[in-house]
């Protein structure tokens, strides 16, 4: 099998050549003859041109390594959950050090047809202000018009843009403009240039920005895209609340006993969560099943729900459905899934004697065991049609005496430990 010649096996070639040229080279400084002198000169022309391949092929090497570096950044950017900002910094900053250049901009299509600068960057990582980063609109429009990168390694001499004012004006050297694409689709252009040196970029360079500006197009599109659905996700959430918060408001224009008390409870309850350590993530569940703890209620008739008078046996059995017609409503919602736990596990006790699945002890769901400790706080302290408020302190008492039949104990230490409790 033919030995395989890659840059790297080149550069240990050579450095093994330098190691044999130096042995006899004082091999040859320990022999007499007339001849010593010339081929101690020879010998000593072939190692400086051994030295000078050996540092070009390792600046081969170490920028082949860059250029990889360099679209291997890229392409995890395409696999990740970064928003657009962020993906475009990522962007320039690669493209600015890969090509060595000074400075960078990226520009975008919008709506209308017109490209605009989203991003424009140093090479110490930092943003520039449009007057700071004054560019060659004409180079810009031939790229986006041909679909294809322009290099220019001197731009003041290139006959190409012997006639541009920005190129004159802004001492523009060293330049490499390049398109975004996607399936043949203009989305942008990417743009980096060094105004001190030129001889930045060499045309072999045109292959591995075309390489970067297809995955660069690539992580802008996602991103974009995890953009519009993390837009279209707020909206939707927002569209939520508001349902929940309409569903909340006609429970409470039906069933006026209760009026105001959905509100109350709700915020106690996310007080009381955190105290015990719930995260913002799983909050948000718990408040979205405090909203709705009782809109199982929608399903009881008026003449039941509004009985000023005392319930029979099978009208109470009614009522202690509501949090199974809570479930039946709730659960092919998908979003409220994980909020059923207090709509309908609100009515169990610690002791197993609550409604309707007869729940003991840490079965009860947690969001639960929280909130009908602060329902039944709210319940007994406010005016009800058919009775007065209860002091602080009496129902303090009450539920106190409950601790370990009706209520987890150590919801109830957390709960008496909160400050002002008439929310």
């Amino acid at each position: 099998m033919p030995p395989i010649y890659d840059a790297q096996s080149i550069q240990a070639q050579v450095m093994d050549m330098d190691k044999m040229l130096l042995r006899v080279m004082t091999h040859v400084t320990r022999m007499a003859g007339g001849q010593t002198s010339q081929i101690l000169r020879d010998l000593t022309q072939i190692s400086s041109t051994i030295n000078n391949l050996k540092h070009g092929v390792t600046g081969y090497v170490e920028a082949q390594q860059r250029q990889v570096g360099a679209l291997v950044g890229v392409g995890s950017v395409i696999n990740s959950s970064m928003g657009l900002k962020l993906v475009l910094e990522k962007v320039m900053d690669t493209l600015i050090a890969l090509m060595n250049a000074e400075r960078g901009f990226l520009m975008l299509k919008e709506p209308d047809g017109e490209l605009k600068v989203r991003i424009a960057r140093g090479i110490d990582n930092v943003n520039l202000n449009e007057e700071v980063f004054s560019i060659s609109k004409t180079i810009v429009r031939r790229v986006a018009e041909s679909g294809e990168a322009v290099l220019t390694t001197n731009a003041q001499e290139d006959p190409r843009f012997g006639e541009q004012f920005s190129v004159a004006v802004y001492h523009l050297l060293s330049i490499l403009c390049a398109p975004l694409k996607i399936k043949d689709d203009l989305i942008g252009v990417i743009y980096v240039d060094n105004r001190a040196h030129t001889g930045i970029f060499s045309n072999d360079d045109l292959g591995i920005i075309s390489a970067f500006a297809n995955q660069a197009a690539v992580a802008i599109d996602n991103a974009r895209l995890f953009d519009d659905l993390q837009e279209s996700n707020a909206e939707l959430e927002i569209a939520y609340q508001a349902t929940l918060e309409g569903w909340v408001r006609a429970l409470d224009l039906r069933d006026k006993e209760t009026e105001g008390h959905t509100q109350r409870v709700t915020t106690l309850t996310q007080r009381l969560a955190r105290t015990m350590g719930v995260d913002d993530e799983n909050l948000v569940h718990i408040t979205r099943g405090a909203l709705l703890h009782d809109i199982g209620k929608m399903a009881i008739p008026d003449s039941i729900l509004l009985k000023p008078s005392g319930l029979t046996d099978e009208e109470r059995a009614l009522i202690q459905r509501h949090p199974i017609y809570a479930y039946e409503m709730l659960s092919p919602i998908k979003f409220l899934i994980p909020a059923l736990d207090i709509p309908y596990c609100h009515h169990e006790k610690w002791d197993g004697s609550g409604y309707p699945r007869g729940l003991k002890g840490e079965t009860i769901p947690f969001a639960a065991r929280i909130f009908s400790i602060v329902d039944v706080w709210d319940a007994l302290i406010y005016d009800r049609p058919y009775r007065k408020g209860l002091a602080p302190s009496d129902v303090k008492r009450m539920i106190t005496e409950k601790s370990g039949s009706h209520f987890d104990p150590r919801v109830v230490e957390s709960f008496f430990a909160l400050d002002n409790l008439l929310v």
